[in-house]
């Protein structure tokens, strides 16, 4: 995870749910309803949550200690490359919303 380019980024919560890390839930269709992963340090406790909206829409969600600080909403794909961002960034201790590092 550290150090990975913004190219090697997952595009979808089925990718995401490759990593151990994430819980993706689905419903009896199969259709992911959450994806959630959580970035704990000794003074914090993170969760990123993606969920599907209407009309093709994820909404993504970062807490910090259970208070909202951060939401989108866009697509699938830029969303979830947007959550694996601001994990990579919180696991190193960056700013969440911190550009993304050359890789």
């Amino acid at each position: 995870m550290e150090g990975e380019r913004a190219a090697d980024a997952p595009r979808s919560v089925a990718e995401l749910g490759g990593d151990p890390a994430w819980q993706v839930t689905a419903g009896a269709t199969g259709q992911w309803i959450t994806a959630e992963v959580t970035v704990t340090h000794p003074e914090r406790t993170w969760r990123i949550g993606l969920t599907p909206g209407p009309d093709g829409v994820t909404a993504l969600i970062l807490w910090a200690d259970g208070a909202v600080v951060d939401h989108a909403r866009g697509a699938e794909p830029a969303m979830v490359a947007r959550a694996h961002h601001w994990r990579v960034n919180l696991a190193a201790r960056r700013p969440w919303h911190e550009a993304a590092r050359p890789g």
